[in-house]
């Protein structure tokens, strides 16, 4: 592996253990048994190295337009890999806020790929629909349909933390459940039968 890898994942794991404030570029490299130089030679910063973490989660995590689910079928399936990458990456989101005021140029770039990404959502209800899995009464409740949608994937972790509860897999994956849970009055019977399947 590289050193420039072994940091972002030495720093990862540290990040996610405890939190981005509570680790410096100082504590990473003891962590590695390098220098802090041997670390800066690579990253100029702590900033740095959360945004190309972000990055990575974000490649795993976003899928060309083509690709987007057809069927609450394929929904599932993406579903598990939201669940695999968002606890590889928990920091991020437990501390979503705090990093974008932190730093200007992360949150730049965040505003603008959650833009696409709510955008990828109303994509992806609007395909359900056309394939017969969704009856949506109302044009503008698509927008309302995302928006919970994404509210709840992105602000789930914190949330978790504001009931006193800890962060887990387990409750991760109750998060994204909640997202089923909002379209299911909108599922097609066949759609219900789908994922009574899928669930079972």
């Amino acid at each position: 592996m590289k050193r420039k890898d072994e940091i972002l994942l030495t720093a990862l794991k540290m990040f996610n253990e405890t939190n981005t404030q509570a680790v410096t570029t100082n504590h990473i490299a003891k962590a590695m048994g390098i220098s802090p130089g041997n670390l800066h030679y690579h990253y100029k910063n702590r900033e740095e190295i959360i945004q190309l973490l972000y990055i990575q989660m974000k490649s795993k995590l976003e899928l060309p337009i083509s690709e987007l689910p057809l069927s609450i079928t394929e929904l599932i399936e993406h579903q598990k890999t939201i669940l695999t990458v968002t606890w590889e990456y928990r920091f991020f989101q437990r501390e979503l806020l705090f990093l974008l005021s932190r730093d200007a140029i992360l949150e730049e770039t965040y505003v603008k790929d959650n833009i696409a990404h709510r955008a990828r959502i109303i994509l992806v209800i609007k395909n359900l629909i056309q394939n017969k899995e969704l009856e949506v009464p109302y044009d503008n409740a698509i927008e309302y349909i995302a928006d919970s949608i994404l509210l709840t994937i992105q602000f789930w972790n914190p949330y978790m933390l504001t009931l006193g509860q800890g962060l887990s897999r387990e409750s991760l994956e109750q998060g994204i459940q909640r997202t089923n849970i909002l379209l299911r009055p909108f599922l097609t019977t066949q759609a219900l039968k789908t994922l009574a399947s899928l669930e079972a």
